[in-house]
């Protein structure tokens, strides 16, 4: 058995990820964390910036990672170089030794060089304690899980049946032809014919927030349409050849039921962009015999109203099975200061890899 001090953290080079999925199948086998294909995606791909890998290696096998992504941030209106710390982990064999303070100091002194200037986080159940006792990163604020119950005993029953089963399949929806828009003001998203008005929206949509992700097409094109083992559906609301909301969702089971994720809402202040999305979603749903419909905003936001006036709730976070906590760390001095006011960030899911 290796000596603790023996475990040193160190930078993880070159492409070739069989090492790492090797760990990621100590505590995720079959799971798409496991796949290669889906690792080069999320590591390799994205167009803000090559992944930022340190690990801990002992006999030649990879026992320990933590990762971050850069992402550009639009902090003001500003475009700011940040990161997104995804998929930390630990070999069951070596866990509780102080691997995860080790490599996140390591990963953190790295980030000045690469012109990161702070990272943020939503960690899982398990590291929340580690992060919050070794103050590995600074907590800001909790997202609320607002849902919808489409079909309440059923999903209830199923739940019950289910309730082990964390997550599951894709469930597929094919809505290019669907006659719930066919008299909507919603429709489909095109990467190639929207570019151009989109890119306006997107410079609206930056000036009327303090900070959020900074989408731009080719990290939306990334995020949502090169991803490998998900499939995802834009809708957007158009006005006088003005894109003024974008929706994104996903359909998949979750705890055996049938569920549609809200993952983005991206709407400019002045729109009933959001009211339009979320009547073409509701009816989405309930034609494609969807148990539940899911979202994220943070509660101070103008989202967040509109969510509850058409009939979310707010899910108590003693029922939740994993809070969803934000976290997030300063890097250089340079680093805005805003960035840990909660108040100040409007987060969804589509900012994490969780959906």
């Amino acid at each position: 058995m290796e000596i603790y001090n023996e475990l040193l953290p160190r930078h993880f080079v070159g492409q070739d990820l069989l090492p790492l999925i090797k760990l990621n199948q100590s505590t995720y086998n079959g799971r798409e964390i496991s796949e290669n294909k889906y690792l080069e995606w999320e590591y390799f791909q994205n167009p803000d910036g090559t992944a930022v890998i340190t690990t801990i290696e002992a006999v030649n096998n990879v026992v320990s990672q933590f990762i971050i992504l850069p992402h550009f941030f639009s902090i003001n209106g500003k475009i700011q170089k940040g990161s997104l710390s995804v998929n930390t982990l630990t070999h069951p064999d070596y866990r509780k030794r102080g691997l995860f303070e080790k490599l996140a100091k390591e990963t953190f002194n790295r980030c000045p060089e690469k012109e990161i200037l702070f990272t943020i986080g939503f960690p899982n159940s398990e590291s929340q304690p580690i992060i919050e006792k070794k103050q590995i990163f600074e907590r800001v604020g909790c997202l609320p899980l607002l849902f919808i119950p489409l079909n309440p005993i059923k999903s209830l029953f199923k739940y019950v049946l289910n309730k082990s089963v964390r997550t599951g399949d894709e469930i597929d929806i094919n809505i290019s032809d669907c006659s719930v828009l066919s008299n909507s003001p919603i429709t489909i998203f095109n990467f190639t014919t929207d570019s151009d008005i989109y890119e306006k929206f997107l410079q609206k949509y930056n000036s009327e927030k303090q900070n959020i992700t900074f989408r731009s097409l080719k990290y939306l094109q990334w995020r949502y349409n090169k991803i490998p083992k998900r499939k995802y559906q834009i809708l957007k609301y158009q006005r006088e050849n003005k894109i003024e909301a974008l929706g994104i969702i996903r359909t998949k089971y979750i705890f055996g039921l049938r569920c549609a994720i809200i993952i983005d809402l991206i709407c400019l202040i002045d729109s009933k962009g959001i009211d339009n999305l979320l009547d073409a979603i509701y009816k989405l749903a309930i034609k494609n015999k969807i148990d539940l419909l899911l979202t994220t905003v943070p509660s101070h936001s103008n989202e967040y109203k509109l969510l509850k006036n058409f009939g979310f709730y707010s899910m108590p976070q003693m029922l939740l099975p994993q809070k969803l906590v934000f976290y997030v760390k300063h890097h250089t001095p340079d680093c805005p200061e805003q960035i840990s006011d909660f108040q100040k960030w409007f987060l969804t899911f589509g900012d994490y890899d969780i959906f």
